[in-house]
Formats: structure tokens, C-alpha cells, sequence
């Protein structure tokens, strides 16, 4: 999988009684006595958006402070719509966790003054237990630096309500390959009163979830290397076609009538899984994969497909847009460097690894993962062919910048407000306001 990812005060003398109360205060907040080893324990405190789920991160804390008793973990979890709003203040104020969670690629990249580079020590764990990290490293290439540990195997993937296609009279086995084909099948199913595709523009979700499904249809590997480099324009009409084909997927009316105001997580999401929604366009790792869609509907009623081709004769039309999952880095400013790295390299190990597969049904990096314990689900058996065809995930090579235009700017087209020309050039404007890309 490894070619997959690669582009890439002095203190006063304040007297005895001050001291003793501070080391007082020191021993009650910070350094609590292990209650066996007598050892001083450390509490780490992580910035996560609980990628998985709740029962998921109990598990694998509880699991890691076991093996390290002299390590505590406090978790700070944040609801993925609202995480770069907490995480920000963080790193301007340059205090706060000891470890924080971004998405692969230029995510974490535009963020790396927040983060440690990986010491020698870790970049050895990772080439040995990992299957690939190169979306945690500059440039996707291992050689550069790299700020910190994924875990899974991400991307994107459409799922279908196989009984919402049967009641609109469609095949469940053999669902829409085409956008023709999809448009057809949407006129079906609103006939039933239920929405075709669950879509939600604000947040990220756009870039990393909608963008590089329709990209595929117009970027070869090479111009999406481009795009990383920021050599290839958005005014070029490849990118331009892009964002007209993302402009169709709300102007052709398959989507609700909400998308532009809402989430896809948890908001339009949850219309797939409550049964309202036939299609949803989201991740084969995570919170709303075929294990969440399988529990909520039935594993029977879940499906998974790659997005409908625009183009079926493109080179990378039938591929699968894949990449590392959320990256897990030490923050610059932590003063428990050695516990925080310890923490990730239970992230690079068994243990984690087994548990993810086991309360999650995620997708796991580490490369002896016992994959006869994943559960067993028609949706998983499709994705896991799907995955053997993937190409690079175009989606999390824009900066910060091009990805807030991207999402602001498909609202702003799908309310009417602005045409595609002018969200043409406000991506234009975003890309060269990237420092990541100069």
C-alpha cells in the first residue's frame, strides 16, 4: 500500500515554606502516586475528535494504561464539526494538549509548527508495524519530516439502503455505476417520498468526502500531484469541470433540500441512517462507515459502491480514493514528551490495532491485524474489494485555504448566490493565498 501515498525564570529563592507548597500542589495535580509501583504517574491529555466511537477510545485507553501504569490519559473530545474552532486557539496560544488529532495530509501539514517531528525511535515503529504513514510526512514521503501516527486505512465510498432501492423498484444488487444512471434512480426513489443522496456542505466533509469523487473523473495521479504543488490552477478547465460537476450533484435535485445548512456528520448521516435517504457519500473507517449504517439499518440493508463515473473511459474513474486516516502527533509544547510518545507508539501496535477492527469495524494500518476478525457484512466484503484499486486521494492535498473556499463556495452555488465562474475564481484566490503551496 506504501506507492499509494507517496507524491508527499530562572526561579527566585521564594523560601522553604513557598517551595514545600508548591511541590505540595505539584504531587496532588500532576505527579499522582501510582497506586502499585509507587511510581510518579503522568496524565497526558489528548485532542480528539473520537474518530470510531466512544466505546471504542474507552477501550484502548483503558487497554494502554494497563500496560503503562505510570501513564494517565485524559481525553478531550470534540465533535468533528466543531474541532478546528477548539483546536485553534490552541496552537496560537502555543499551550494546552499533549497530543492532537488532524486528518492526513495537507491538514496536518499546514499545522506542523504545532507538532514534534517524529523521533527516530517512532519513525522505526511506524516503517515496522505500519502498512503506510506517509500521509503524517511532508510531501507524502516518509524521508521528509513527519508529525505524527495514523492508524487506519481511510476513504470514500457511496452506501445504499438496498430496501429504499427495491421499494422504488430498483435492483439492490446492482446499483447505479453512472451519473445517468444515478440521476435515473434518483427520479425513483423521490417518487417514494424519500431523498436520494444525504449530502451536508458545511465543515470539511466536502473537500475530504464529495471533491475527489467527481475529481476522478477529470484529474490524472499526475495533475493531482500538481494540485499539491499548486501548479495546477483552478481556472484550468479540468478543475473547472470539477466544480461543475460538484455544482450538478445540488442543482439536479437529488440531494435535501437542507444540505447547504447541515453537516454531513452527524447531520446527514443520520437521514441515511434513520432509512430517509437512499445514497450517502462517506468513509470506510469511522463513525459513519458499514459497521454504524449496518447497525442502524441492518447489516442486510447496507450496501457499498464506488460514486456513480461521470466519465467511465477516465483513467482513474473506477478507483478508490484512499488515504491514512486521522493523524495522532505530540504537540510542540507538551512538557510529557516521553509519556505522549509512548501513547502513540500504542497506536502503532496490536492492541489497538485488533481493537479498532473489533468495536469499530475500521480498517487497520498495522500489518499483521488479524483481518479474520473483522465482523462479517455484505458492505465490508464489497469495500474490501473496492480498496484494491485506490488512487490518491485528491481531496486532502488542498490547504486550509482552498478547502474552506470549497465548502463555502458549493453553498453559496447550490443557494443560488454565486455561479460556478465565481466559485471558479474565490478557489483561484484560495490557492494563492496558500502559504502551503508557495
Amino acid at each position: 500500500m506504501k506507492e499509494r501515498f507517496i507524491l508527499k525564570r530562572k526561579p527566585r529563592n521564594l523560601g522553604i515554606s513557598i517551595v514545600v507548597a508548591s511541590l505540595t500542589m505539584s504531587l496532588a495535580t500532576v505527579m499522582q502516586i501510582g497506586p502499585s509501583s509507587g511510581a510518579p504517574v503522568t496524565t497526558i491529555k489528548v485532542l480528539s475528535w473520537e474518530p470510531g466511537n466512544a466505546k471504542f477510545w474507552k477501550n484502548t485507553v483503558a487497554a494502554f494504561e494497563k500496560a503503562n501504569p505510570t501513564i494517565k490519559v485524559k481525553m478531550q473530545n470534540v465533535p468533528n464539526n466543531q474541532y478546528m474552532q477548539v483546536q485553534g486557539p490552541y496552537i496560537t496560544s502555543k499551550s494546552g494538549p499533549d497530543i492532537m488529532a488532524n486528518n492526513a495530509g495537507l491538514e496536518i501539514a499546514d499545522r506542523k509548527s504545532a507538532y514534534l517531528p517524529l523521533p527516530k525511535s517512532m519513525l522505526a515503529i511506524a516503517k515496522k508495524n505500519l502498512v503506510s504513514y506517509s500521509g503524517a510526512c511532508l510531501g507524502f514521503n516518509p524521508k521528509n519530516p513527519c508529525y505524527g501516527i495514523p492508524f487506519s486505512y481511510q476513504g470514500n465510498v457511496m452506501y445504499y439502503n438496498k430496501a429504499l432501492l427495491a421499494k422504488a423498484g430498483l435492483d439492490p444488487a446492482n446499483p447505479p455505476k453512472t451519473m445517468t444512471e444515478f440521476g435515473a434512480a434518483c427520479k425513483a426513489i423521490k417518487a417514494t417520498g424519500n431523498t436520494c443522496l444525504a449530502l451536508g456542505l458545511q465543515g470539511q466533509f466536502p473537500s475530504y468526502w464529495d471533491f475527489p469523487e467527481i475529481a476522478r473523473n477529470y484529474l490524472t495521479e499526475a495533475d493531482m500531484r500538481n494540485v499539491l504543488a499548486g501548479k495546477l490552477p483552478w481556472t484550468d478547465p479540468k478543475m473547472v469541470k470539477v466544480l461543475q460537476g460538484l455544482a450538478t450533484v445540488t442543482s439536479s435535485g437529488w440531494t435535501n433540500s437542507d444540505a447547504p445548512s447541515i453537516a454531513m456528520l452527524p447531520d446527514a448521516a443520520n437521514q441515511f441512517s434513520s432509512g430517509k435517504a437512499a445514497f450517502a457519500g462517506t468513509i470506510i473507517s469511522d463513525a459513519v462507515n458499514w459497521q454504524a449504517f449496518g447497525a442502524a439499518l441492518g447489516d442486510e440493508n447496507v450496501g457499498a459502491m464506488l460514486w456513480p463515473s461521470i466519465v467511465p473511459t477516465a483513467p482513474l474513474a473506477n478507483s478508490f480514493s484512499g488515504i491514512e486516516g486521522s493523524v495522532y502527533g505530540v504537540t510542540a509544547w507538551s512538557k510529557n514528551r516521553a509519556a505522549s510518545f509512548k501513547f502513540l507508539e500504542w497506536l502503532a501496535g496490536p492492541v489497538h490495532a485488533s481493537l479498532w477492527v473489533k468495536d469499530v469495524g475500521g480498517i487497520s494500518l498495522y500489518r499483521n491485524v488479524d483481518k479474520k476478525a473483522l465482523p462479517s457484512s455484505p458492505a465490508l466484503a464489497q469495500i474490501l474489494k473496492i480498496i484494491a484499486k485506490p488512487t490518491l486521494h485528491v481531496g486532502v492535498l488542498l490547504s486550509s485555504q482552498e478547502t474552506d473556499a470549497l465548502s463555502r463556495g458549493w453553498q453559496q452555488v447550490a443557494l443560488g448566490e454565486i455561479t460556478v465562474a465565481e466559485w471558479t475564481a474565490s478557489m483561484q484566490a484560495a490557492l494563492e493565498a496558500s502559504p502551503s503551496k508557495q
